[in-house]
């Protein structure tokens, strides 16, 4: 990115250089060693199970599969991108241990989609970097995950990016049917 910003200016001077290389320095799509998507631990799962919610017509309850073993007949034939470290907590009378990934463009909603042959469990990492290790549970007074969704969005092609770097599972990118949405 730096040098093809350089190779653009042919008459780049030290001062148009430094200007360049601070630019580049400051940009949001650096993943530093101290960036909060370290410590969040996205990982692929199948839905087995879903229920309306007893409380609530918008939501629904899933049981989420992030193991590798063969899952049972009613498994639903979805698979997800599922925040895995979150503390467990009541959400409107109903224990919640994770929570689904998905895009939303004004009224539409979708939840997020790893390859068909992704591994369930498999952490999901960004293209070109490794993650460090995630924390065992993100502590909601850090608002970790707070500082992370603001960055995650689907771009032009439905690939769900953090800080523009598309995330990836082994077998390719996670997408979703939204283009340019928010993701949370």
């Amino acid at each position: 990115m730096l040098a093809s910003a350089i190779t653009q200016s042919a008459k780049a001077t030290p001062y148009s250089f430094n200007l360049l290389f601070k630019r580049y320095l400051a940009s949001e799509n650096i993943i530093t060693a101290e960036d909060p998507i370290h410590k969040v631990d996205l990982r692929v799962g199948k839905i087995i199970d879903i229920n309306n919610h007893p409380e609530a017509t918008h939501l629904y309850i899933e049981k989420v599969d992030l193991s590798a073993e063969q899952a049972d007949s009613r498994t639903i034939d979805r698979n997800v991108i599922v925040v895995s470290n979150l503390k467990a907590s009541k959400f409107r009378g109903v224990l919640s241990q994770g929570m689904l990934l998905a895009a939303s463009l004004e009224n539409k909603v979708e939840t997020l989609s790893p390859p068909s042959t992704a591994t369930l469990g498999e952490r999901v990492q960004l293209e070109g970097i490794t993650l460090g290790e995630a924390v065992d549970v993100l502590k909601p007074k850090q608002k970790i995950l707070e500082q992370v969704v603001q960055y995650l969005k689907t771009n032009q092609n439905g690939i769900a990016t953090y800080k523009g770097i598309p995330l990836v599972t082994s077998q390719g990118p996670v997408s979703c049917d939204i283009k340019q949405g928010q993701i949370s």
